[in-house]
């Protein structure tokens, strides 16, 4: 399996007690953004309660700053920027929005990472995933009686006293380059951030890219060998 994955999507959910936004402070907010490394090109208050700030480069790569009442939701879709600058915008725009909305901290945080890996002994991820990894050659197509267009694994791994948040993880064959194994991993952190909060949403992003590249990457790469190695 290739070693560098391919990060096309980076988000997190920053919750906070309901507030009902006002457009002039979001709007100043948006100006203030622009004097930054990590500004957008436009805004939408076209929809209340939800109202959004976002940049868009090509038909699918966009980013995306979605103001709900109870919660900040920063989207980097098909991203067209590292993670380190997602961080970036997180430690930026976070801060900020605690002072429009008049509060000390965030309540809650979510975390969703998305990733690609290229196979290297294997021309199908669907045939990697379901008849070699998961031991089901023969098993499905009797019964299903159709083709399959994406499968895959699901796992929810709860908190443990030593490991934080509850993380939701997805493996399934990566529907547009049949070559490709597509990953996610959603995490739900339910603590506080109060005092150095945004450093804190950072660590939590940081810990679920180290899940991705440390846990999940050597988890498939046992299973992309060539097959007389493992059978």
């Amino acid at each position: 399996m290739h070693t560098e994955d391919r990060s096309i999507h980076f988000s997190t959910e920053l919750l906070h007690a309901p507030v009902q936004h006002r457009v002039p402070a979001l709007q100043k907010l948006y100006f203030d953004l622009t004097q930054t490394r990590t500004g957008y090109d436009s805004t939408d208050f076209s929809t209340p309660p939800q109202f959004r700030f976002h940049s868009k480069r090509d038909a699918n790569t966009q980013s995306v700053a979605l103001f709900l009442p109870d919660r900040l939701v920063l989207i980097e879709e098909w991203a067209g920027i590292p993670l380190s600058g997602f961080l970036d915008k997180v430690r930026e725009v976070g801060p900020r929005v605690l002072g429009v909305i008049g509060q000390a901290c965030f309540l809650a945080q979510t975390v969703t990472l998305r990733s690609t890996f290229e196979l290297t002994h294997f021309d199908d991820a669907r045939v990697f995933l379901l008849d070699h990894a998961c031991r089901q050659d023969g098993c499905i197509s009797p019964h299903f009686q159709r083709p399959i267009a994406v499968g895959g694994l699901r796992f929810v791994l709860p908190e443990t006293p030593a490991h934080r948040g509850a993380f939701h993880v997805i493996v399934e064959s990566f529907r547009h380059n049949v070559k490709e194994i597509f990953v996610e991993v959603k995490a739900v952190y339910g603590q506080r951030l109060e005092g150095d909060a945004m450093e804190q949403a950072v660590a939590n992003i940081e810990e679920v890219r180290g899940f991705i590249t440390d846990n999940m990457f050597p988890y498939l790469e046992q299973f992309d060998q060539p097959r007389e190695a493992i059978s």
